[in-house]
C-alpha cells in the first residue's frame, strides 16, 4: 500500500489580513481547503490585530508576523529568510504584495523553496515617485528571474507588474497567466430574493433609487467624483440614496464633502461589513468611479447578485462577465452624463441567478478550478 503523500504547505504573503479583495479571495480558499491536500498559512508585516486574524487562528491556521519593510528592508528580508529556512519548510510561497513580491521570491529561492509564485493584483502603486518606480523595476526583474509562476487577476494588472514582452498584447501575456479571481459567487444573494420587507428591515427605502459602492475610502477609488455625480443626480430627483460600504483614510473628508454638497439625506455610510454577500441584493445599481483597479472584484460580486453596474474605464474589462449588466464610462464625462447612465442601468431587466452562476462557472471563477491551478503551481 502506497504511503499517503504529505500535504503541500503554502505561505501567503500580505501586508495585513484586513478586509481587502486579495485577502478575501484567499480566505475563501482557506475556508474550503482540504488540509490533507493543501495547507494555507499566512505571513503579514504588521503587529495589528487584523480583520481575519481570529478566523484563521480559530480554524487552526498559522499567521507569522515580521517587521514591515518600511521599518528596515534588510531586517524584513532577514526575518523572511529565517522563517522560510525553518523545518519543516513550506512547499511554496505565494506573494500578493505588488513589487515587493519580487523580493519575496528571491529570498524564497535563497531559502530553497521550490514553489515561488507572484500575483499581480493592482494596476498602480498609488504613489508615482522615483523610489517607487525603481522598486517596481527591481521587483519586476526579480520576479522574472526567481518566480516559478507569475499570476495576474487581469491583463492590465499583469502588464503593470511584469511588463510586456511585445507590443502585441496577446504575446505580452506569455510572461504571466491570468487567473480568474475566484470567489464563492453562489453564496451571494440575488436581487430577486430581496423583498420590500427585507429592505425596510435594513432601513432601506424600496421606493428610492438605491445606489451602492463597495470599496476602501482611498484616493484611487475616486469617491469625491462619485459624490459629485450624486450632487448632479440630486439636481434631478430627491428619491435616491447612495450607500457607501467601506472605510479608510478619507472617511472624515468624505463625510465633510457630503455635508458641503448638501447630500446628508441622500448618502449613508455603512462602514466595514462582513455581510456584503447578503447586502448587495438590497440595492438597485452598483457604481464604481475608480481611477484604476487590478480587476474590480466588487463589480463581480455585484453581478453575482444580479445588480446592474456603472463602471469607470479605469476598471479592466475582465470585470464584465458578459451578461449585459455593465456599462463602462470614462471619467472625462460630466457628472450629469454619469447620473443619466446610472438611472438607465437601474431600469435593466433582471438576469436570473441560474444564468449568472452558469456564466461564472464557464469563466473559471469557481473555487475548485482556481484551487487546482494553484496546486499545480505549488
Amino acid at each position: 500500500m502506497l504511503p499517503t503523500p504529505e500535504p503541500k504547505k503554502v505561505l501567503h504573503v500580505f501586508m495585513n489580513l484586513n478586509l481587502g479583495g486579495a485577502e478575501s479571495r484567499i480566505m475563501d480558499l482557506f475556508r474550503s481547503q482540504d488540509a490533507n491536500v493543501l495547507v494555507n498559512d499566512f505571513l503579514i508585516m504588521t503587529p495589528e490585530h487584523c480583520h481575519f486574524t481570529d478566523e484563521v487562528l480559530a480554524k487552526g491556521g498559522k499567521i507569522h508576523v515580521i517587521d514591515s519593510p518600511r521599518n528596515g528592508i534588510l531586517k524584513n528580508l532577514w526575518q523572511l529568510y529565517q522563517l522560510l529556512r525553518k523545518k519543516p519548510q513550506y512547499t511554496a510561497i505565494h506573494a500578493h504584495t505588488s513589487y515587493y513580491s519580487g523580493l519575496c521570491v528571491f529570498i524564497a529561492f535563497l531559502a530553497g523553496i521550490s514553489g515561488r509564485v507572484t500575483h499581480a493584483r493592482n494596476t498602480s502603486t498609488g504613489i508615482d515617485s522615483f523610489p517607487t518606480r525603481a522598486m517596481l523595476t527591481i521587483g519586476r526583474q526579480l520576479s522574472a528571474l526567481f518566480a516559478t509562476s507569475r499570476f495576474a487577476i487581469s491583463t492590465d494588472a499583469g502588464e503593470f507588474l511584469y511588463g510586456t514582452t511585445s507590443a502585441n498584447k496577446k504575446l505580452s501575456k506569455a510572461c504571466f497567466e491570468v487567473i480568474p479571481n475566484a470567489f464563492d459567487f453562489r453564496k451571494i444573494k440575488h436581487i430577486q430574493s430581496a423583498s420590500d420587507e427585507v429592505k425596510i428591515s435594513r432601513d432601506i427605502d424600496p421606493k428610492r433609487l438605491n445606489v451602492v459602492c463597495v470599496g476602501r475610502f482611498y484616493p484611487v477609488k475616486n469617491h469625491d467624483f462619485l459624490l459629485s455625480v450624486m450632487r448632479s443626480l440630486a439636481d434631478e430627483r430627491s428619491d435616491f440614496c447612495l450607500h457607501l460600504i467601506g472605510d479608510g483614510e478619507l472617511n472624515q473628508a468624505l463625510q465633510t464633502q457630503v455635508q458641503q454638497l448638501e447630500l446628508t439625506e441622500n448618502v449613508r455610510f455603512w462602514g466595514k461589513r462582513s455581510d456584503v454577500a447578503e447586502l448587495l441584493a438590497l440595492f438597485d445599481v452598483m457604481v464604481m468611479t475608480s481611477k484604476s483597479e487590478g480587476l474590480g472584484v466588487a463589480a463581480l460580486e455585484a453581478q453575482a447578485a444580479g445588480l446592474p453596474c456603472v463602471l469607470s474605464t479605469g476598471i479592466p474589462t475582465e470585470a464584465d462577465i458578459g451578461l449585459g449588466l455593465c456599462r463602462f464610462l470614462p471619467l472625462s464625462l460630466s457628472a450629469n452624463e454619469w447620473s443619466g447612465v446610472i438611472q438607465q442601468q437601474a431600469l435593466l431587466s433582471p438576469v436570473s441567478k441560474v444564468d449568472i452562476e452558469q456564466k461564472f462557472e464557464q469563466l473559471g471563477y469557481s473555487l475548485s478550478a482556481t484551487r487546482q491551478r494553484y496546486l499545480d503551481a505549488y
